[in-house]
């Protein structure tokens, strides 16, 4: 195959340094800002309990320390609508609120939940206890004093 001569001059590119460090600055950036996305999401999950279970209302006192979560395909987090009590005893907020008030929690919850994700993982993964998988997919517990106790910063 003959080699043709080319029709315009290459292009120009930064010194080879700066894309160096652009690139390094870049990707600092970006793992600050998914650990960051981690522990703010852990924190509203752990909020969104609370608040589905004292209708929120500041201070009243509820009795669950973790809530389930299951991972789909491409490695997001999503509430199930199961917690444990303090006693151990596990609930659903179907049950617990009836089925309208408590799908509609859930569902506001997976508005939240899903930004807990492979990119964040080492975040949230000390915060659960891994369960059977279920539909072939991941089951964590999340421990809910641990993730309300972490930073947003």
């Amino acid at each position: 195959m003959p080699t043709q001569r080319p029709k315009a001059p290459a292009y120009a590119l930064p010194d080879s340094d700066a894309i160096g460090a652009a690139v390094d600055e870049t990707l600092s950036a970006l793992h600050q800002a998914q650990d960051r996305t981690g522990r703010v999401m852990a924190v509203v999950t752990a909020a969104a309990v609370r608040d589905i279970l004292t209708g929120d209302t500041p201070g009243a006192p509820f009795d669950a320390t973790h809530v389930e979560l299951m991972a789909t395909e491409d490695g997001s987090l999503h509430a199930t609508g199961r917690y444990w009590t303090a006693d151990g005893t596990e609930a659903l907020f179907t049950e617990t609120l009836g089925a309208t008030e408590g799908g509609n929690a859930v569902f506001d919850m997976n508005e939240w939940a899903p930004y807990l994700d492979r990119e964040n993982e080492g975040i949230w993964r000390p915060l659960v206890t891994v369960l059977p998988e279920r539909h072939g997919r991941p089951v964590y517990r999340l421990d809910l004093a641990k993730a309300a106790a972490l930073p947003l910063d």
